[in-house]
């Protein structure tokens, strides 16, 4: 999975060290800087009460068993059923856009370890409020910690792509004692979604929903001095068009607009998996967005740096990434 040119970082827009430049649009509506969601939520149906029944039974199970076994059966079930869902062939349809060079053996070796990581991360869902009440660093090492220190009172956005569990990142923040506002995609079902948030709610700092009530608490929460931990590796129709893997794929613009006009340093943060339930968080060095948040070449550079830190630690886990998210065009 090696790639020369996706190896070295580049740094057209962010200088590492840089000061930003100043804040001079502040007053603008938080909500120009987000998507705005205006759809109204989703009335509760039968199917969803069933849905959220069968999820309360499953992760009931799974909370009794110790979090290795937990994970297994995550993991079993996912490699079982993801060969005949349309999610397996989006997997290697994506896989054969972004690394043509590999043989379908490989590819499909990378699809059922990305079904199994997933399988994984949907069990440890039932195991993360005993892992944050217990020695969570039983299971997680984390590298990196002097990449969180900032001024006093100053925000930033720490970065993250869906590899290894990226549920674990907040988790982390939280035990050093940087608890982040988790900026997250509403679950289709409502049910299921506050069953999700309940979780999440135990070790993060707030949730903010993408739209506009979250850019406005996102914003207030940056201004406070606050981390914020968006999840940045998925298609954004309203985003802009920037390369990944060598491709074009449009990529929401929040991440850099923020950082860009609330002077905020970006934290890229990634999570490996290591066998079952072993994990390692790293954070690495700051970005410093230069530019302006209303230069869509500034923003792009930005974007750009983005998208190819990601790729590398793709490059580096093939099998921990979410490959079944249509990150491309068909």
């Amino acid at each position: 999975m090696a790639n020369a040119n996706a190896t070295k970082d580049t740094t057209t827009k962010t200088a590492a060290g840089a000061a930003a430049k100043s804040d001079t649009t502040v007053a603008n509506k938080p909500d120009d800087v987000l998507p705005v969601d205006t759809a109204p939520e989703p009335a509760v149906t039968f199917a969803h009460r069933l849905e959220d029944i069968s999820a309360a039974m499953f992760f009931g199970l799974l909370r009794r068993l110790p979090m290795p076994m937990a994970s297994d059966i995550g993991g079993a079930l996912a490699r079982s059923l993801g060969p005949v869902t349309g999610a397996w062939r989006t997997a290697l349809s994506n896989l054969k856009l972004a690394v043509p060079e590999t043989t379908l053996e490989s590819r499909k070796r990378i699809t059922r370890a990305a079904f199994d990581n997933f399988g994984r991360v949907m069990a440890e869902y039932s195991q993360l409020e005993r892992l944050w009440g217990s020695r969570w660093d039983a299971f997680i090492d984390v590298a990196g910690r002097e990449h969180l220190q900032r001024p006093s009172r100053k925000g930033a956005i720490v970065f993250s792509g869906h590899l290894g569990n990226w549920e674990i990142i907040p988790m982390v923040l939280a035990a050093l004692g940087s608890p982040a506002l988790i900026v997250y995609r509403a679950a289709n079902n409502p049910l299921v979604d506050a069953r999700i948030a309940r979780i999440r709610n135990t070790y993060a700092a707030g949730l903010a929903p993408k739209g506009a009530e979250g850019a406005r608490d996102i914003v207030d929460h940056l201004k406070d001095g606050g981390l914020v931990y968006m999840l940045v590796d998925q298609k954004m129709n309203t985003g802009l068009d920037v390369p990944f893997f060598g491709r074009s794929a449009m990529t929401g613009k929040a991440v850099a607009r923020l950082a860009m006009r609330h002077n905020v340093t970006l934290i890229p943060a990634r999570c490996e998996r290591f066998g079952r339930c072993r994990f390692r968080v790293t954070f690495e060095q700051q970005m410093y967005p230069v530019g302006s948040d209303r230069d869509e070449g500034d923003v792009r550079d930005v974007l750009a740096d983005i998208n190819l830190k990601i790729e590398n630690w793709v490059r580096a886990t093939p099998g921990q990434w979410l490959w079944m998210h249509r990150r491309w065009p068909k």
